[in-house]
């Protein structure tokens, strides 16, 4: 987490604790003030908003950040399971070539051992 992120977080929290300090120790004088000047619970209003929207601000931007980096390694992902596909694929083509050259071969052609070939009689 950013320090700076982290610095929001920790002045909404004590902003919050501070209000709720605040109102359980609320005394009568306290809160008639309260209630005949309302714009002290706007500015306090408006100060938490502002707090609480920074601190939506920052998260929405890291998660958009996060999912865009997420999903450039899953481009890259895709990228290397179909290179390993084609290169599978050519190794399945070369096997097949190879396959149809051996059987492709006369039987004639194939050399052997066996002392009936009219060669291998003369000489010896």
């Amino acid at each position: 987490m950013k320090p700076i992120r982290l610095f929001f977080y920790v002045l909404l929290i004590f902003y919050h604790v501070i209000l709720v300090a605040f109102a359980l120790n609320l005394n009568d004088s306290v809160a008639q003030n309260l209630v005949e000047s309302s714009s002290t619970v706007r500015i306090f209003t408006l100060i938490g908003l502002a707090l609480f929207l920074i601190v939506f601000g920052m998260a929405f931007y890291d998660r958009r950040r996060y999912q865009s980096k997420i999903a450039k390694l899953e481009a890259e992902k895709n990228e290397i399971k179909a290179q390993v596909y084609d290169m599978k694929r050519r190794e399945d083509e070369i096997d097949q070539e190879i396959k149809s050259f051996e059987s492709s071969l006369d039987p004639e052609e194939n050399p052997t051992d066996d002392p009936s070939d009219t060669d291998q009689k003369r000489l010896t």
